[in-house]
């Protein structure tokens, strides 16, 4: 259509309801042309300015309704309000919602995402048709509580009521926000910048934390706190603060017992009654230093989250032992303190120089390191530690898959070394050299194999296994990455070979299955089944396409068949078999390792 703000239109088509808002569909729509060569007047552009007390009435005890006596007038009109305050948000869903009032909350209207402007659930849609959020915007946030704007938007009555102010629910008319531009932020209340995280292990001094709280040049700041939690009570605890000078501000957060971690933020008032609060941040207590990976690892609820000394250099003493081998181009390798395995005993390590001395095996005192998150993997960079000579690596924990799908105790398991044995192939080719297997067959309790190691190729999945193949271990490093918790092998030597098929039944007609054990040394079985009787070859042929065996060649009935194959006379490497009926052909690969 390529309308424009002041073109005149002449629409047929049908009114009818959209809830109880009142909307046409329209069946020809004919452009008359732009306001002024009509002959009419500016002022048809003209937002009508009201108040939020025009369009919902104060009904008391913080409830309203809408004010019946504008209904008729308002309703579709389009509207500008000026030095309305944000007085509530909720931006916990992809459609945030506000609240705006013009009498300090004696009335309010929230803001209906009708405009794909302020909402983040649309990113998909067509920029030329509805013009959403992209990447570039960002996501759409509404001012804070305590801001002052003027805006632009159209009244409607959807029932939309997101925080239950209306009397009855849902009687209240909403504004519809349509444009960047129609949001106009006039004063905000302070800015609280996330406050200092120490950058060393607090132990038995009180905690020292400084923030920056920057207040509108209109308003000053007229409260500043630090509220904590810790892991020993839920209970919320205020600590007042001290302006030092200028915008800077200290809290002091008493010490606490050993091993108790503390979740605090910032919390700024200004003289108009603007509200603002910093994101959180954790640290832990810990009276004699760090003296196992658990301090490092745990988090203050037991699930999925940061270290509590994210991207501090601190002292340690570490005793750990090599799990998996240093020099892997993968550029990580981890180490164990546990010789019993117990959760949250193993960790990351990426230093070059540390791994360029170190084995499996190998007993590390490490003294001194970064503690750093890497795609939300807790990693020790920097590393200052002793090698104290060779010993025996701890092993490989065993467990189910079914076990690890609670994130809590995945993250738990970061970084140690993990089998699982006798598992199924649930897909042998996720996409970007990954496979996804389970120990109980089923797709709900299945992990993801990375191929990150530089030991394992990025077509080694879906050139070793089928879907259904059973596998007899699986193991490697546990590891996070792309938003799930992952399997990496160091090589082939950390994975099995084939040892069945889940549902072990060939389908009916011609068709080909995955040799098992795969790899194999030097023997494997090879599974086919034959549409109808007649001559058959099976042949093995290297890479080169040079035909190095003949396992059949001969005249077979129709159905099933299993033959065996010796590659003892064979060099280590990958082979393709293909097996030919008539004009029927099917090929697979199998991996030698001797």
């Amino acid at each position: 259509l390529n309308l424009l703000p002041g073109d005149v239109v002449e629409m047929v088509g049908t009114v009818g309801p959209f809830g109880t808002t009142m909307q046409i569909a329209p069946i020809t729509i004919n452009n008359l042309g732009n306001y002024e060569g009509l002959g009419l007047p500016a002022s048809l552009l003209d937002a009508v300015p009201i108040t939020t007390s025009d369009a919902n009435m104060d009904m008391g005890n913080g409830t309203v309704q809408v004010n019946w006596n504008n209904l008729a007038a308002l309703r579709g009109q389009y509207v500008s309000m000026s030095g309305v305050s944000v007085v509530q948000r909720d931006i916990s869903s992809s459609r945030p919602d506000w609240l705006v009032s013009s009498d300090n909350a004696a009335t309010v209207m929230n803001n209906y995402d009708t405009s794909l402007r302020v909402r983040n659930d649309r990113s998909d849609y067509s920029t030329t048709l509805f013009n959403p959020r992209t990447g570039e915007d960002g996501d759409f946030v509404p001012p804070p509580p305590g801001s002052r704007l003027n805006m632009y938007g159209f009244i409607t009555n959807n029932g939309d009521d997101p925080f239950n102010v209306g009397l009855p629910g849902g009687a209240i008319l909403s504004i519809n926000v349509m444009e960047d531009a129609d949001i106009m932020i006039t004063e905000s209340p302070p800015i609280v910048d996330d406050p200092e995280k120490p950058s060393f292990v607090p132990g038995s001094d009180p905690l020292d934390i400084t923030a920056t709280i920057t207040p509108d040049p209109s308003r000053t700041v007229v409260r500043a706190e630090l509220k904590y939690t810790t892991s020993e009570s839920s209970d919320t605890t205020t600590v007042t603060g001290t302006n030092t000078s200028g915008n800077d501000w200290t809290f002091q957060i008493p010490v606490q017992a050993d091993g108790v971690f503390v979740t605090y933020w910032i919390e700024a008032e200004d003289s108009e009654g603007g509200v603002s609060e910093s994101s959180d941040q954790t640290t832990r207590f810990i009276t004699a230093g760090i003296t196992n990976v658990s301090q490092i690892q745990e988090t203050g609820d037991g699930g999925p989250g940061d270290s509590p000394f994210r991207n501090a250099v601190v002292d340690m003493d570490l005793n750990v032992t090599v799990q998996s081998d240093p020099a892997d181009s993968w550029g990580f390798f981890s180490v164990q303190d546990d010789a019993g395995m117990a959760a949250w005993s193993g960790v990351l390590i990426d230093d070059a120089d540390v791994a360029a001395s170190a084995a499996i095996g190998d007993q590390l005192n490490i003294t001194n390191a970064e503690i750093v998150e890497v795609f939300g993997v807790t990693v020790l960079q920097n590393v200052t530690a002793t090698n104290n000579g060779a010993g025996t690596a701890i092993g490989h924990k065993v467990v189910g898959t079914d076990v690890l799908q609670d994130p809590g105790i995945s993250e738990a398991h970061e970084g140690m070394q993990l089998r699982f044995e006798n598992v199924t192939m649930v897909n042998s080719d996720t996409g970007f050299g990954e496979c996804s297997f389970s120990s109980d067959g089923t797709e709900d309790n299945a992990v993801e194999m990375d191929d990150a190691s530089g030991g394992i190729s990025s077509s080694f999945c879906a050139d070793t296994f089928d879907d259904n193949n059973v596998v007899g271990y699986i193991q490697g490093t546990w590891w996070f990455s792309f938003g799930e918790y992952k399997l990496i092998p160091s090589g082939p030597a950390d994975i099995g070979v084939v040892t069945g098929v889940e549902g072990d039944e060939l389908p009916e007609g011609f068709a080909l299955e995955q040799n098992y054990p795969n790899p194999f040394n030097p023997s494997t079985t090879i599974r086919f089944a034959l549409d109808s009787s007649g001559p058959v070859q099976l042949q093995v042929y290297d890479l080169l396409g040079r035909q190095v065996a003949t396992i059949v060649d001969r005249e077979m009935t129709s159905g099933p068949h299993t033959v065996s194959f010796d590659g003892a006379s064979l060099a280590s490497g990958m082979y393709i078999y293909r097996l030919s009926a008539g004009k029927q052909i099917e090929t697979r690969t199998m991996t030698l390792l001797k």
